[in-house]
């Protein structure tokens, strides 16, 4: 399954659940630092 983080109806990012949760720029922007994936 891939995700997709839009803005402003642009895709910003695309990939899976888990490179997206990986990506430093989504962690930061989206997440927050303390972001943790639960498997």
């Amino acid at each position: 399954d891939r995700a997709y983080l839009l803005f402003e109806g642009d895709i910003l990012k695309a990939g899976t659940a888990d490179e997206l949760a990986e990506d430093p720029e989504v962690r930061k922007v989206y997440l927050g630092q303390n972001f943790e994936l639960r498997k």
